[in-house]
């Protein structure tokens, strides 16, 4: 069953805008509602400070007066459903946040991971990353995601994914990994962030053998992400990604980091993908985005092993200019939409503007076009098809 716009936007962002409106008031109602603690005014969650030159025997009434230097020691002492805000200044990643709390970052807030597999892992639902650039996680053979809804143990293994998670309005980029990675999460909401110049933007997927479903992936800039695509929905286990929404993001230059075609960098502005057999990628939809420029099409499918179930899919209403520009498998020209599988697929294609493009859509393999009301303007073929992918 395909997910409805209606059905996931409504209440995400009531609690995306409610977490943002609280970031705006905490840190001055937090330091007033210590010395006024019985004003019916603020009522908002109790916060602690981080700074660089953070001291325990500081009032930690305000990032001047900070009590803690360390953003891990922060998490662990906040009450829970409290914030942690994270003062101007430059902190290690490797950051674990293992429990229901608001990690909130001032402007001028930088995680760098040089070094670290990742700057922050979460693995406490309904915890909350807002407000922070997370940069250059790039330590050899391992994660090297920015931001990854999946908590570490001390050795580096997973420990567990998280769900309900927000990540709101944050910068992402350097990570050899994904700037942003919504792994084996469901309910959880990535919105308005920038992930530019990672391996990946955005990246959904069911690392652990747990599905990602029902997520909220909204309002971000996804730009030249040397290693691969833009946003990428991608079931690696079999345990699947399913109704997931991706809307309102604008997802240019992405996959073009080797000169050499075709199938150089598998960089597309969006793509649904699984290379296992039996993979489930169904019932997400892919609306009201812009996507130009990418190494692969604006939108792509690449369902790569027997067995997939692409079903329910929808991409819809999409603004897309020229794409595929390093091209995909048997398709060598710029194309706006891709749509290629080994097993048969049903795909609805409704109300994109399409232009400047070879072909506007192209299908490689037994894909039956579910194709509506989309507009076409200088492009050469309007859908294109090759027997097999």
């Amino acid at each position: 069953m395909r997910i409805k716009a209606s059905q996931l936007r409504l209440p995400a962002v009531a609690s995306a805008l409610a977490v943002v409106a609280l970031l705006v008031a905490v840190a001055p109602a937090a330091a007033k509602g210590r010395h006024h603690h019985h004003s019916k005014r603020h009522h908002s969650p109790p916060a602690v400070y981080v700074s660089t030159t953070g001291k325990a025997s500081a009032s930690d009434k305000s990032c001047k007066k900070a009590r803690y230097s360390s953003i891990q020691d922060a998490i662990e002492a906040v009450p829970l459903k409290g914030v942690v805000v994270v003062c101007k200044g430059t902190y290690p990643g490797g950051v674990n946040l293992d429990r229901r709390v608001i990690l909130a970052g001032k402007p001028g807030a930088t995680i760098d991971a040089t070094g670290d597999a990742y700057g922050i892992g979460v693995s406490a639902s309904h915890a909350s990353v807002v407000g922070l650039t997370v940069k250059n996680a790039n330590l050899a053979d391992q994660i090297d995601d920015g931001i990854v809804t999946i908590g570490f143990d001390s050795t580096g293994a997973p420990a567990g994914a998280a769900d309900h998670v927000k990540i709101i309005g944050n910068v992402v980029t350097g990570n050899l990994g994904s700037g942003i990675d919504l792994n084996s999460t469901s309910y959880s909401v990535a919105f308005g962030n920038k992930a530019n110049g990672n391996g990946v933007g955005i990246n959904v997927a069911d690392d652990l053998a747990k599905v990602a479903s029902h997520n909220w992936i909204s309002h971000n800039v996804t730009n030249k992400n040397f290693g691969g695509c833009g946003i990428a929905l991608a079931d690696h286990s079999g345990a699947g990604v399913v109704s997931n929404l991706v809307d309102h993001n604008v997802a240019n230059d992405n996959g073009l980091s080797t000169p050499t075609a075709p199938d150089a960098s598998a960089g597309s502005g969006v793509i649904l993908a699984s290379p296992v057999p039996n993979g489930i990628v169904k019932g997400n939809l892919i609306t009201h985005n812009k996507f130009s420029g990418n190494g692969h099409a604006g939108v792509v499918v690449h369902a790569h092993a027997p067995g997939a179930d692409f079903s329910g899919n929808a991409i819809t209403f999409n603004v897309i200019g020229t794409n595929n520009v390093r091209t995909d498998e048997n398709d060598l020209q710029t194309t706006g939409i891709y749509l290629g599988s080994l097993a048969p697929q049903t795909i609805l294609v409704k109300g994109n503007q399409i232009h400047d493009d070879y072909y506007g859509i192209f299908t490689s393999g037994p894909v039956t076009l579910t194709a509506k009301q989309n507009q076409f303007h200088n492009v050469t073929t309007k859908v294109g098809t090759f027997p097999t992918f």
